[in-house]
């Protein structure tokens, strides 16, 4: 009697280690995978060279600077639609500013020297551009179609506006002080092409062509 109840308390203890044995393995296996998780979440981001940096920059820019060179035309018979068409171009010009503004933050600081100095320097002039491009918008839109001299005067303050922004370069000025941007910037495609984007491809309007009343 007294051995036929062990043989029966028996296999139900033996099955009864072998779950919490089970069990006990089980809930080990979360913090390995957490561990494993873990030990991913610390792979640094692959720092750019100064080639890949310095293109990046450069690709930034390029559609500002293709948008900014496109200005519409001067048409005195037609102010109203002049307003209109200026009034599309700089607020186009804002926004791909902005776009551009965001890429040159994503491309962080430049792998060299001073780098984050030299990044937040052309963050800086393309931050100012944007400024500068929607206080000729506001002039724009206060502008009175009703008068032609009026629209033609502040039509030709625009070209010259943007017309010094191109001028200046503050961007590429800024990137070649550094010897090692300087080499990358010749060498990037997109900042040749940038170069090459930088001369408007009409005349802008001059004070000649507006009347004075």
């Amino acid at each position: 009697m007294r051995a036929g109840r062990w043989c029966g308390i028996l296999p139900a203890m033996v099955v009864a280690a072998l779950l919490v044995g089970c069990g006990s393995s089980s809930s080990s296996a979360p913090p390995a995978a957490a561990g494993s998780s873990a030990a991913l979440s610390v792979i640094p981001t692959p720092v750019p060279t100064p080639e890949e940096w310095t293109e990046s920059v450069c690709a930034a820019l390029v559609p500002v600077i293709s948008r900014l060179t496109a200005a519409p035309g001067l048409d005195l018979n037609a102010p109203e639609a002049t307003k209109q068409a200026y009034l599309i171009y700089l607020n186009e010009g804002v926004a791909v500013t902005d776009q551009a503004r965001a890429r040159l933050a994503a491309a962080g600081a430049a792998p060299v020297p001073d780098g984050d100095v030299i990044a937040e320097q052309v963050r800086g002039e393309v931050a100012d551009l944007r400024v500068d491009l929607t206080a000729a918008r506001d002039q724009v839109q206060r502008t009175d179609t009703g008068s032609a001299a009026a629209i033609g005067r502040v039509i030709v303050g625009v070209s010259r506006v943007v017309g010094a922004l191109l001028n200046g370069a503050q961007v590429s000025a800024t990137v070649n002080r550094d010897p090692t941007l300087a080499a990358a910037y010749t060498a990037s495609p997109s900042c040749a092409q940038l170069q090459r984007s930088g001369a408007p491809a009409t005349a802008p309007p001059t004070a000649a062509v507006v009347p004075t009343r």
